[in-house]
């Protein structure tokens, strides 16, 4: 099940808010957990019972630091803090990186490998969250297991994120915010993340699905710009899309949840890119690896070792491929370049300038993040400078720029806040509420009436 279905948004979601409403306080959490189970197993039964095993594991493997901590027996945590994370690294490499790993040897798996389980980087990243936020006493140990279990498949963050802190969630577990207003406020973010993925990034979908399957070695320059444009902005409204509607679901549940996109396509570095893009990806990787590994204290050579395994690790955490790799690499030399090389120059252009600079060099990394080898990725990037020869557009191009160029100005418009801005200010308005209901009622039906009709649907980010 997926939170853009049908299925979802006519039954489930309405079923499970009815369900949360009717349940005594008390047993809230585990109403969410039951729920959560049953968007799990509508997708595997499999994948549910081995991720409740795991979080048992989890469970146990928590309270056992608790109680080390309560004995004065410090120096076992560690210990038993590293064996749970191996576990947690052992199951997500044998699910996702095993037929990778042969492939780096030139072998082939001895056997055929079962299919991981869906969310389960993302599962992977929460369970070493929870494990280390009661490691370093950020957090208790849950006192139940339904706490734990609820924190580690709450439906609404597990396929795709956003990845939550255990010490953020555990704050929440036992008093948020259930008002009908909060409700409210969930459901028109849910809404306006729906619009973002079915109207925006799955109708860009299309467009760019006709140019990649073309050969990537013989595209007009202009389509293969066209491509890597609808491309970027395709990514960005299907995983900012995908985050809106989490947000909303949590806070229809009672629980607030940060931001995780911020407008990345206005940004004048790669460093803000990325406190910009997939927010909470970055903060996972800052506090759970970066600054363990000496973050940027320990000198320049110790800071570039440190920013080249961070990014290696995102890069593979994003897929059991060699494009990957290479997209992280990409990244961590842009980001040490700009650190120690081009920092002064940097700070003497205009914010202006330095967004122009910026924003097409990271799009051009998206380039081996959508291609499936390689080769297909360099042959893409020759052709967007022109290798090769061939032409610069041809009556396809225009074709094709003139069935997607309004939803590609509208894209361009809903990537800034200017939206956003206008609605602020029409708040003191007595226009404001009818307006915003309209808005979201007729967003609501254009996404109902795509899940009918089964246009190009496909969560980018559900295969991470």
């Amino acid at each position: 099940m997926t939170l853009n279905s049908l299925f979802f948004v006519c039954l489930f979601l309405p079923a499970g808010f009815l369900l949360q409403k009717l349940t005594p306080a008390k047993g809230k959490n585990f109403m969410l957990l039951l729920l959560s189970a049953a968007f799990l197993a509508w997708g595997n039964p499999r994948d549910t019972l081995l991720i409740l095993c795991s979080a048992v594991f989890q469970y146990f493997t928590a309270l056992q630091m608790d109680s080390l901590r309560q004995k004065n027996r410090r120096g076992l945590i560690g210990p038993v803090f590293a064996s749970g994370v191996v576990f947690n690294l052992i199951l997500l490499f044998f699910f996702k990186y095993t037929g990778f790993a042969f492939g780096v040897f030139g072998q082939t798996p001895p056997v055929s490998l079962p299919a991981a389980p869906i969310g389960i980087s993302f599962y992977t990243f929460s369970a070493i969250s929870f494990l280390a936020d009661v490691k370093r006493g950020d957090a208790k140990a849950p006192k139940n297991f339904i706490d734990a279990a609820l924190y580690l498949t709450f439906f609404p963050k597990f396929v795709s994120g956003p990845i939550v802190s255990y010490h953020d969630f555990a704050r929440q577990l036992h008093a948020r915010d259930t008002s009908f207003a909060a409700a409210e406020e969930g459901f028109t973010r849910f809404v306006l993340g729906l619009g973002k993925k079915l109207l925006l990034a799955d109708t860009l979908g299309v467009t760019f699905a006709a140019i990649t399957a073309e050969d990537a070695g013989t595209l007009p320059v202009a389509q293969a710009w066209l491509g890597l444009t609808l491309y970027a902005f395709m990514l960005y409204f299907d995983f900012s899309g995908y985050s809106d509607m989490a947000i909303g679901l949590a806070k229809t549940c009672g629980f607030t949840f940060r931001e995780n996109f911020d407008y990345p396509y206005l940004s004048e570095s790669f460093t803000v890119f990325w406190r910009k893009w997939h927010i909470s990806l970055g903060r996972w990787f800052r506090d759970y690896l970066y600054i363990p590994l000496g973050g940027s204290h320990k000198g320049k050579a110790r800071t570039v070792l440190n920013l080249v395994i961070v990014w290696l690790l995102t890069g593979l955490w994003h897929g059991a491929a060699w494009t990957f790799v290479v997209w992280g690499a990409y990244h961590a030399v842009m980001l040490i370049l700009e650190k120690f090389v081009f920092a002064g120059l940097k700070q003497r252009l205009p914010k202006a300038v330095n967004v122009l600079l910026t924003v097409p060099l990271a799009v051009l990394g998206w380039v081996p993040f959508f291609s499936e080898n390689l080769s297909q990725a360099w042959a893409y990037l020759l052709r967007l400078f022109g290798a090769g020869g061939g032409v610069l557009w041809n009556e396809q191009t225009l074709y094709l720029l003139r069935s997607c160029g309004v939803w590609l100005i509208l894209a361009a418009v809903c990537s800034t806040p200017l939206i956003k801005t206008v609605f602020i200010r029409l708040r003191k308005t007595r226009a404001y509420i009818p307006l915003k209901a309209v808005c979201i009622m007729l967003i609501l039906v254009a996404c109902v009436a795509a899940m009918v009709s089964g246009t190009y649907q496909s969560f980018l980010y559900a295969q991470f």
